[in-house]
């Protein structure tokens, strides 16, 4: 996966979680990084044992449960949620290959 992608979902990450207040024009495709990137993190932090072959669909399950959480949890819900769904189950695909090799 190229480094710009990583970076993408990095900084949207940053943008939501990181920042000192919410930048109210945060798109359903940030929100959807940002959620899919929260799941891999936590993923990753559990140190549970990962199946590679299951990885894929775990990633996109806690992605999407995750922009769930997201949306309610930080006052986005003036976004469409099924796009942001959409989007963290897209970015949690690109994911889930450098979960393996992490």
């Amino acid at each position: 996966m190229p480094q710009q992608t990583i970076t993408q979902y990095k900084n949207a990450y940053t943008a939501l979680y990181g920042g000192t207040g919410l930048d109210r024009r945060i798109t359903e495709e940030q929100a959807g990084h940002a959620a899919a990137w929260e799941a891999a993190r936590q993923l990753k932090d559990s140190e549970m044992p990962i199946d590679e072959d299951e990885l894929p669909y775990t990633l996109k399950a806690l992605a999407c449960q995750q922009a769930d959480q997201l949306l309610t949890a930080l006052g986005l819900d003036y976004l469409d949620g099924q796009q942001v769904t959409r989007h963290a189950a897209a970015a949690a695909a690109c994911i889930a290959p450098e979960l393996v090799t992490a």
